[in-house]
C-alpha cells in the first residue's frame, strides 16, 4: 500500500532525518509529499497521513486545531514528539488523531504506526496507554519552560528572567509563549502575567526554581 506522507515538524534536521529514514526503508511503500512546518501548505499536499509534531513552536496553533484541520480534508494524523505532553496528545486524540509515537522510537515502531494510521486504525502503544491513563489536566512543561514561568510569575521582568537564566529576553518570551500555548491546549487561558501566576499557583508550580 502506497502511503502519501506529509511530515510536519518545526525542526529541519528532524524532518530531513525522517525523510531519509523512511525513504530508505525498502519494506515501506511511501511517498513524501510534504516536509515542512506550515500546516496550510501540508493541508494542500494531498497526503494520506500527516506525521505531525505535537509542538510546532512559537506562534503555532494548539495541536488539536491542527489535527481537526487535517481530519476535515480526509488526512489521517499520527502524532510525534520529543516530549510526552499528555494533555496536548489527549486534546489531539479527541479531534481524531490516530496515535502517538515519541521521537525516541526505533524505525520499525514508526513504520508499524504509520501503516496502522494509514489504514484508519488507532495505533495503541505503551506510550499512548500511559497518556490515556493520566488524569492530569496540567500542561507538561519542559524544565526551562517551568523555570521561566516561575521567575516571570514571581514578578521579574523579561530582562531579569533572562539574566537569571543566562539567556536572551527573546528566548524567555519564546518559553513563556510555549507555556501559554500548552495551557491553551488543556483549555485553560493563561495569557497575562496574572493568569499565568494563578494557573501556576493552582498547579503547585511556584516553588523557587
Amino acid at each position: 500500500m502506497l502511503i502519501r506522507l506529509a511530515i510536519v515538524d518545526d525542526h529541519e534536521l528532524v524532518r530531513e532525518g525522517l525523510v531519509a529514514l523512511l525513504q530508505g526503508d525498502s519494506s515501506l511503500d511511501i511517498s513524501i509529499v510534504y516536509s515542512g512546518k506550515v500546516i496550510n501548505e501540508a493541508l494542500m499536499a494531498q497526503a494520506d497521513v500527516a506525521l505531525l509534531d505535537v509542538d510546532l513552536g512559537l506562534g503555532s496553533a494548539p495541536v488539536g486545531e491542527s489535527v481537526a484541520a487535517f481530519v476535515s480534508v480526509g488526512v489521517r494524523v499520527l502524532l510525534i514528539s520529543a516530549f510526552d505532553d499528555a494533555t496536548a496528545v489527549r486534546s489531539a486524540l479527541r479531534e481524531g488523531a490516530l496515535g502517538f509515537v515519541p521521537k525516541r522510537v526505533a524505525l520499525d515502531v514508526l513504520r508499524e504506526a504509520l501503516v496502522t494510521a494509514a489504514k484508519g486504525d488507532l495505533y495503541f502503544s505503551v506510550d499512548l496507554a500511559a497518556i490515556l491513563s493520566s488524569a492530569t489536566e496540567r500542561p507538561d512543561l519542559s524544565p526551562r519552560e517551568l523555570t521561566a514561568l516561575q521567575l516571570y510569575a514571581s514578578g521579574l521582568t523579561l530582562t531579569a528572567v533572562a539574566h537569571s537564566m543566562g539567556i536572551s529576553p527573546h528566548t524567555v518570551k519564546e518559553y513563556l509563549d510555549r507555556v501559554r500555548t500548552k495551557y491553551a491546549n488543556v483549555g485553560r487561558s493563561a495569557r497575562t502575567r496574572t493568569e499565568l501566576y494563578a494557573a501556576a499557583s493552582k498547579d503547585g508550580l511556584l516553588e523557587t526554581p
